[in-house]
């Protein structure tokens, strides 16, 4: 059984390892413990701290349960009784994070629904960017544990209250995620410790794609050489308010269409 939602969780598992209200769902890779409390100190909390420490440290290519367990000082076989798996801990760790945004969300504001959607857009985004690889760890995997219960039910509230029919909240919710996840991983590319030793920070690749654009026989690319100027924005900032602002605006008149 998963804790109560009004408690502090990781992924399905209460802090003082009692059962709570909700259900395991069905794809749960984390072993289910009830009562049970090993002799050894170490928790599935301090676990998750250290894995993700690590994660944001090293990234997800070095990441292994033998460096989580060094980080603990303790062997792998105790993380393995705790988390199950890898996989296990990687669900975990994902559920950690999104724990993060929870607290972020504001409460429905009908009048303010559209403004409410990018602040949740621009919560999701700070927080994937805190977090070395989160988005190559969510790829596949289906969140589906307290925090993440807790996140789609605060964003669907803000949805449903500004009118968006159930259908286009629910499929909507899951693009924005899409988009942010999609965009996110495109920025962390360009980041300090990510980005190969010969990519340039954005706004130089983008004057230098520019240049190259310009360069290219107008004849054979007219609309490419035409447009070259807009490549050379660097500032991701802006680009991603206007990636919410075009998400937004046109949820904003397909939930009206629908709606009437």
């Amino acid at each position: 059984m998963v804790e109560d939602p009004d408690k502090k969780t990781t992924n399905g598992k209460p802090a003082d390892g009692q059962a709570g209200a909700l259900p395991a769902p069905p794809w749960q890779r984390v072993p289910e413990r009830g009562g049970r409390r090993r002799r050894d100190p170490l928790t599935r909390e301090a676990i998750v701290a250290a894995a993700l420490k690590l994660l944001d440290r090293d990234g997800l290519a070095a990441f292994s349960m033998r460096r989580v367990a060094e980080e603990l000082d303790t062997g792998a076989a105790s993380l393995y009784w705790h988390v199950g798996s890898k996989d296990g801990l990687l669900d975990l760790i994902l559920e950690e994070v999104i724990g993060e945004q929870v607290d972020e969300i504001p409460e429905p504001d009908p009048d303010r629904w559209q403004e409410q959607v990018k602040d949740v857009a621009r919560t999701m985004r700070e927080t994937i960017l805190r977090h070395r690889d989160i988005v190559q760890i969510s790829i596949g995997r289906i969140p589906m544990g307290p925090n993440a219960l807790r996140l789609s039910e605060a964003v669907l509230a803000i949805l449903r209250a500004g009118g968006v029919p159930d259908e286009l909240a629910v499929q909507s919710y899951l693009l924005l995620i899409s988009a942010v996840n999609g965009f996110t991983m495109d920025e962390a590319g360009f980041s300090e410790e990510q980005a190969p030793p010969t990519a340039p920070p954005p706004d130089q690749a983008g004057s230098m794609v520019r240049g190259y654009l310009e360069s290219l026989p107008a004849d054979q690319f007219p609309n490419l050489t035409e447009v070259a100027d807009g490549f050379a924005m660097g500032d991701q900032n802006a680009r991603f308010e206007l990636l919410i602002d075009l998400f937004v605006e046109g949820l904003a008149r397909r939930a009206v269409e629908e709606g009437s």
